[in-house]
Parts: structure tokens; C-alpha cells; sequence
């Protein structure tokens, strides 16, 4: 898809809210997401493919999760997309708590196990991830420093100033650890945590893939990141290890669903069908490796439900009030 058709559709975001003309609603599809760039041209490239009618009439918008769901509920009273698109569950458990997503159960979404779907079709989960260290060999090297293998190490003094993490309130990523924090640790020692870590930080990132990235680069010795991503930089020939926290990973899904209110139904459901089949799941697994929902699509690499995971409750993360408690306390505390 060209890029100035996104730049087009991100614009009319902006736009004074008007009727569309009957007749026409069908004629598109808009679609949010939350996917990185990198994977999501893989992804797009399967789905035109498969679908070339429906993708001809497709856009996609591209955010960091916080302020893509954001403005889907800003849209609420005149949507503006039509499908939600590989989004962290809580966020989407959020989301169907406040009255903004529709049911609907996609084509073949039978063969996703129960634990990754909403109980009344208000999202599908497709793909799995988790959080490690992203650690430059190079400049670790440089500084003389061993490489983290827990989070409590992360607390050393030696680290000062050599860690990026991102932003809780506008990152997916980042509220995902925070609510993994306080399910491991209890809200007063994770409060606890965080202002040791707050000394060895040396920036905060408003993007959840910007601390994998700023250690792909040497930009940081470590970054805070989604291992999948890390991983990609390392066989593109980053000198990059991922190492996973030996006191508990942090993890999540992330899921579709279909805008309470779409402007285009039909066209929103036939992608839905595709974003959970077969062929789409081949397509996450060329980024995400074992990291997809579908036990029945080939996959290689380490399973991440045998992993050491934390145990967090996704609706009691996903509950607004909960969400928007710990966030604004993190601002107040945090907030650069």
C-alpha cells in the first residue's frame, strides 16, 4: 500500500467528523494497528495476496498501542476504523469493558485455544510475545560491564545511565511490565522497584520498539524490549544478545477485533476471517516464530508457554481503572 494513502487516511483523522454518503461505506476498510513497521510489509504483502479485492479497498494507521486505543475511544460517538489489529489484550480487554468493540467470531478462530479469546468474541488473540533484555555485545564490551540476567540486577549502580526503557502511558510494552511488576512483586515493593531503576535510566522512550532498536544500533548497552524484535536485529547482524529474566518474563497476546460502529462490517469481518487463518498465522510466524496462537500452523523455536512467565491476571490488568491508576501514579512519580 503507498505510503501516501496512510498519510491521507492519518490526516482525515484530523478532520471535522462528517457523514459518509450511503452507498460508499462498503467501498473501504480502515484499519488501526499497533504492529511494527518491519513485520506489519510482511504481513500486508500475505494478506494481498490472499485477498487482493478487499486489500485494494484497505488502508492501514500505524501507532504505539496507548495512543492508538486512545483514539479509538475518542472515535467512539463517529468511528473512524473498522478493525483493530494486533493489539495487547489488555488493551482490547479495556476496550470491550468501555463499549467500543463488537463481536464477532472470525472464520477458523475454533482452532485458537479458549485462554486466547475473549468469552463473548469481542477480540481474538493471534500472536504472542515477551520482554528481555536487549543487550549490545559491543558496547557492553566497551564499558567493561557484565550483561543483566534478572531484573534485580538491573538495580546495580554499575548500570547507571546504560538502560532505556519506554513510556507506560503511551507504550504497550511498558504497561505490560508495570502491571507484570506488580503481579510479581506485590504494588509496594514494584513501587519500590521502580524508583532504584529510575536511577539507571538513561532515557525514556515514547515507542515500545524504540530501546530494542537504540540497542540494535549501539545507541544503548541495554535496552528494555520485546524479545521477538530483538532477535530479528540479531540475524540481520546486530551484535545483540537477548537474555530473559531469570526472575520472571513478561508477557502478553496481542489480538483483533472488530470497532463497535464500523462504517465498512462486511469488509471488517472478511479481514477478521483472514487475520486468523492459516495463512495469516504463517506470515506472524515469519517474525514471531513459535510466538502465534494456532497450535495446528507449523512453528519453530522455543515454545513461550513453557517459558518462566509471570503469572498476570489480563483481565485485572486489563480493567481501565486499574490501567489508569498505575499509569497516572507512574507519571507523577516518573514522567521526564
Amino acid at each position: 500500500m503507498r505510503r501516501s494513502l496512510r498519510l491521507v487516511l492519518a490526516l482525515a483523522l484530523f478532520a471535522p467528523a462528517t457523514p459518509w454518503p450511503v452507498g460508499a461505506a462498503e467501498d473501504k476498510l480502515v484499519i488501526y494497528t499497533a504492529y511494527e513497521e518491519n513485520e506489519l510489509k510482511t504481513f500486508w504483502e500475505q494478506f494481498t495476496k490472499d485477498l487482493p479485492d478487499l486489500a485494494a479497498k484497505a488502508a492501514y494507521i500505524r501507532g504505539s498501542t496507548g495512543p492508538t486505543m486512545a483514539r479509538v475511544e475518542a472515535e467512539k460517538a463517529n468511528p473512524q476504523a473498522d478493525v483493530i489489529w494486533g493489539v495487547f489484550n489488555d488493551y482490547l480487554t479495556g476496550a470491550a469493558a468501555k463499549g467500543l468493540l463488537d463481536a464477532y467470531a472470525a472464520k477458523e478462530s475454533q482452532a485458537i485455544p479458549a485462554r486466547f479469546k475473549h468469552p463473548e468474541n469481542l477480540w481474538q488473540g493471534v500472536t504472542l510475545l515477551t520482554v528481555a533484555f536487549a543487550v549490545n555485545q559491543k558496547k557492553m564490551a566497551e564499558l567493561r560491564l557484565p550483561p543483566p540476567h534478572s531484573w534485580a540486577d538491573l538495580l546495580d549502580p554499575k548500570y547507571k545511565g546504560h538502560i532505556v526503557m519506554s513510556n507506560p502511558s503511551t507504550s504497550g510494552t511498558a504497561y505490560l511490565l508495570l502491571a507484570s511488576h506488580a503481579a510479581r512483586l506485590g504494588e509496594d515493593k514494584m513501587w519500590q522497584y521502580y524508583e532504584t531503576l529510575d536511577r539507571n535510566l538513561s532515557q525514556v522512550t515514547k515507542s515500545g520498539g524504540a530501546p530494542g532498536r537504540m540497542a540494535a544500533s549501539g545507541e544503548t548497552p541495554i535496552g528494555i524490549a520485546l524479545a521477538y524484535e530483538v532477535e530479528v536485529a540479531k540475524k540481520q547482524g546486530a551484535p545483540i544478545d537477548v537474555i530473559y529474566p531469570t526472575d520472571g518474563i513478561a508477557w502478553t497476546f496481542e489480538s483483533n477485533a472488530l470497532v463497535r460502529g464500523a462504517k465498512n462490517p462486511a469488509n471488517a469481518r472478511r479481514f477478521l476471517d483472514w487475520a486468523v487463518s492459516k495463512s495469516a498465522m504463517t506470515a506472524y510466524a515469519a517474525w514471531r516464530g513459535a510466538g502465534i496462537t494456532r497450535p495446528d500452523v507449523p512453528m519453530g523455536g522455543q515454545k513461550i508457554l513453557d517459558m518462566g512467565l509471570i503469572n498476570l491476571d489480563f483481565v485485572k490488568a486489563g480493567d481501565p481503572a486499574y490501567k489508569d491508576r498505575l499509569v497516572k501514579r507512574w507519571l507523577e512519580k516518573f514522567s521526564r
